[in-house]
C-alpha cells in the first residue's frame, strides 16, 4: 500500500497545537479568558484552564460509566480541557462481533466532552491486549490480503464515527517487547503473527489515508528508566522512528505513557539524549498517560506521597530539557477511579485529585513542574 501524495514528517509546533483546538475546545477556552496561569490552591482554575493559557493543553483518561458520579463528573469539567477514553475505543468495547459496531461507550463521553467544551483524543486502534475473541480466531484462518482488510474495515470505521471530535490518535500501541526473543524486539502479537512487523506501518498508513488531517502517534511505556528494559526499548523505538522517516510512513508524534513507578531510576542524560533524537527527526513528543505508582517503595504509602514528588519535578525536567511538553494527559484524574486501584485496592496518590476529589500532591507537582 502506498500514499496519494508525499507525507511531510515535520509538523511544525503552531499546526500541531492547531490541529487539537478543535470547534467544541473553543467553549472551554472562551471560559478561560482572562485566568493567569501558574496559580495554585484549592480555588485556583483547573490544570486544564492554566495550561491553556500557555497554549498547552491538559487532559485525562476516562470511563463512560464514570460520569454517573456527579461529583467527579464535576471535577472532570473544572480540571481538564481534553478528554480520553479509557476503554470505549478498544477493539474489544467498539468491534465485539465482525462486522459489527458498538460506539454507544464513546458516544456517551463525546456528548459529556462537546457539552462542556472539551477536545478528545483517540486510545488505540491497534494493541495486542483488548481484542474480542473473535479477531484472534479470524486472523488465524485469513489470507494476508483478508487480514489487511479486518484492519483497514476497523480503521476507518472506528475514524469515521469519531471524526471530526477526535484529531489525535494512539495509532498503533506497545509494539516492542524488550524481553522478546526476537533479535528485532516486535512483541508477540496477533497481528504480528498475522502479518509480520509491516502491521505497524499499515496500520499508521490506513489511519492516514482514512483521514488525512489526524495527528498520528506511536505510544509506549518504560522508555525513561536506567535498568536494561528501559535502555532496550530506548533502542527498539528509535530504530522503528528511524525507519518511519525512511520509508515515509505517516507518524507525528512520540507518546510517552509515564506510569511512573518511583522504585525504578531514571536514566537522566541517556533518556534525554534519546529525546532529542525523537526531537531532531521531527516527531512531537506527547506525555499520555501519566500516573504514579507508590506500591512498591517501602513503608506505608501515604509517607511516600510527598517524597515521591521529587521524582516527578525529574521527569517533567527531562521531558522539557530538549523542549516544551504542550500535551499531557494522565491516566485518570482521581485515585476514586485509576486503574492501579485492581492490583493494589489501596492505592494512593496516584493522580493530581485524591479519592474525595481534592486536589492532592500531584496537581501540585505538574502545576508547578509542568505550568509553573
Amino acid at each position: 500500500m502506498t500514499l496519494a501524495a508525499p507525507f511531510a514528517k515535520k509538523i511544525s509546533r503552531r499546526i500541531f497545537l492547531q490541529s487539537l483546538m478543535q470547534a467544541p475546545l473553543a467553549l472551554f477556552l472562551a471560559g478561560c479568558a482572562g485566568i493567569g496561569g501558574g496559580e495554585s490552591g484549592p480555588r485556583a482554575p483547573g490544570l486544564g484552564a492554566q495550561a491553556r493559557r500557555q497554549n498547552r493543553i491538559y487532559g485525562a483518561a476516562v470511563q463512560s460509566w464514570q460520569l454517573k458520579d456527579a461529583q467527579f463528573a464535576a471535577a472532570l469539567k473544572r480540571e481538564a480541557a481534553m478528554l480520553v477514553p479509557e476503554n470505549e475505543l478498544k477493539w474489544d468495547a467498539v468491534h465485539p462481533a465482525p462486522g459489527r459496531f458498538d460506539f454507544r461507550g464513546y458516544r456517551r463521553l463525546a456528548g459529556f466532552a462537546h457539552a462542556n467544551g472539551m477536545a478528545m483524543r483517540g486510545h488505540c486502534l491497534v494493541w495486542h491486549r483488548s481484542n474480542p475473541v473473535w479477531l484472534k480466531a479470524a486472523l488465524v484462518r485469513a489470507s494476508r490480503g483478508e487480514a489487511e482488510k479486518i484492519m483497514e474495515q476497523h480503521i476507518r470505521r472506528v475514524l469515521h464515527e469519531t471524526a471530526p471530535m477526535i484529531r489525535q490518535w494512539d495509532v498503533v500501541n506497545e509494539a516492542f517487547d524488550p524481553q522478546s526473543e526476537r533479535a528485532d524486539g516486535w512483541r508477540e502479537t496477533l497481528w504480528l503473527r498475522a502479518l509480520g512487523p509491516g502491521y505497524v506501518p499499515l496500520a499508521y498508513r490506513l489511519a492516514h489515508e482514512a483521514d488525512p488531517d489526524l495527528i498520528l502517534v506511536y505510544n509506549d511505556y518504560g522508555l525513561a528508566y536506567s535498568d536494561r528494559g528501559g535502555h532496550r526499548k530506548r533502542q527498539l523505538v528509535l530504530r522503528f522512528l528511524e525507519r518511519c522517516m525512511r520509508d515515509n510512513v505517516p507518524l507525528h508524534a512520540l507518546g510517552l505513557q509515564s506510569h511512573l513507578d518511583p522504585s525504578r531510576p531514571l536514566a537522566g542524560d541517556e533518556f534525554t539524549g534519546f529525546l532529542e533524537q525523537v526531537r531532531g527527526m521531527g516527531y512531537a513528543v506527547l506525555v499520555t498517560e501519566l500516573d504514579l505508582n507508590l506500591a512498591r517503595l517501602p513503608g506505608p504509602m501515604a509517607g511516600n506521597i510527598t517524597p515521591a514528588q521529587h521524582y516527578v519535578r525529574v521527569y517533567l525536567d527531562m521531558l522539557q530539557k530538549t523542549g516544551a511538553i504542550d500535551t499531557l494527559l494522565t491516566w485518570g484524574l482521581s485515585d476514586r477511579y485509576t486503574w492501579l486501584r485492581e492490583y493494589w485496592p489501596h492505592i494512593e496518590g496516584a493522580l493530581p485529585l485524591d479519592r474525595n476529589l481534592n486536589r492532592a500532591a500531584l496537581w501540585e507537582t505538574l502545576r508547578a513542574g509542568w505550568l509553573g
